[in-house]
């Protein structure tokens, strides 16, 4: 197994289109590392130039102990799972996970082992006589994960591969490839748009936004202490309440914006006194917001979303709204007013020309 290491990566296309921006990362030796962002942040791009599909236009990838900028694909000791799963339908299960050590030219019996033994893991054995369209959706994904598994490779590099597969099989996929990481105790780099399978899934997170990192961290730290505004409203689902209002500091510092007003804890004050008399952008997980009938702040119920676990609450402030996650089945109808509360050990507070967390905690 082995590290990765991005130094400086940049992807300039011919008609100048800069899709990845000095990129560097570290990703250690068998780590589970995700990264993530919306469509066209260049996510996929950097996963292909570690793979050598692509070529950099500068910096250097190292991986192990050598730098692969030169070398070919077949040559960085690396193995790809695609969206496509990339079978080839001619071939039986076995003929896709042993061609890769058929063109090395292993010896049959090493190949016979190798792949049964990937057979066994993935749950495959019954299947290895089939071609690829008598198998279902995730029993394709599997055999493709078999393809990887079988070369031994020293990084597994995962582009979007759960993207084809229904919402109930994602879920069981994810916790199987979670299972395999551990039990193979290798390097993964795993590429996806969708920030639940990040966050149930990587040892740490990378954010990409417009070609450019913007928080690496564990799922919890990125969930808890957003570095920006961009990280804060990506990470988690429902995604942060974000209200733009004014810090004012007549004998308490204070936050307001229409229909809101409450006080600063001092555990924010000196970060936030710079900002006193200016516009800032104050988020709020939907998980913290409270109903409390001593709150001075008033809001309607526009929209309920009984969830079974848990009910999703729109609410309107004065024009301003709010998304409130609640596990209590309050019986709230539409157009009903409550008294809300958000916990003041839970706000995060954004530059609104920067965009940068205020009261960031590394």
């Amino acid at each position: 197994m082995a590290q990765v290491i991005l130094n400086k990566i940049n992807k300039i296309y011919d008609n100048k289109v800069h899709v990845v921006k000095d990129v560097s990362l570290e990703i250690k030796d068998k780590e589970f590392m995700v990264l993530v962002g919306p469509s066209g942040c260049g996510k996929s791009t950097t996963l292909r130039m570690i793979a050598g599909l692509e070529e950099i236009t500068s910096g250097e990838i190292t991986i192990g102990d050598r730098v692969v900028n030169e070398l070919q694909p077949k040559d960085r000791d690396i193995a790809m799972v695609f969206q496509n799963y990339a079978l080839y339908p001619h071939m039986t299960v076995y003929q896709n996970m042993a061609y890769g050590l058929k063109l090395r030219k292993l010896p049959k019996e090493q190949i016979e082992a190798q792949v049964q033994k990937t057979a066994v893991i993935l749950g495959l054995e019954e299947y290895l006589d089939r071609k690829p369209k008598q198998l279902s959706g995730g029993q394709r994904q599997r055999v493709a994960l078999g393809r990887a598994i079988v070369r031994q490779p020293q990084v597994f590099l995962f582009d979007e591969p759960l993207s084809n597969l229904d919402a109930k099989l994602r879920i069981l996929m994810r916790a199987e490839i979670s299972k395999l990481h551990k039990r193979l105790d290798t390097t993964i780099i795993y590429v996806t748009h969708d920030q639940v399978e990040a966050m149930t899934m990587g040892d740490r997170i990378t954010v990409l936004n417009d070609g450019i990192i913007q928080q690496c961290d564990t799922p919890l730290n990125l969930y808890d202490h957003p570095k920006n505004l961009f990280v804060a409203g990506f990470i988690g689902s429902p995604g942060m309440n974000m209200i733009k209002g004014q810090l004012t500091n007549d004998k308490h510092l204070m936050f307001n914006a229409p229909g809101i007003s409450f006080p600063i804890t001092e555990e924010y004050g000196q970060q936030l006194l710079p900002y006193v008399g200016k516009d800032v952008i104050m988020g709020v997980r939907p998980e913290n917001i409270l109903i409390d009938s001593d709150s001075p702040i008033e809001a309607r119920a526009e929209v309920i979303e009984p969830m079974g676990n848990e009910i999703i609450i729109y609410l309107d402030v004065s024009g301003n709204h709010f998304l409130m996650r609640m596990e209590e089945r309050l019986p709230l109808k539409p157009d009903d007013t409550v008294n809300i509360r958000l916990k003041d050990t839970h706000l995060h507070f954004f530059d609104t020309k920067t965009e940068e967390c205020i009261n960031y905690k590394l």
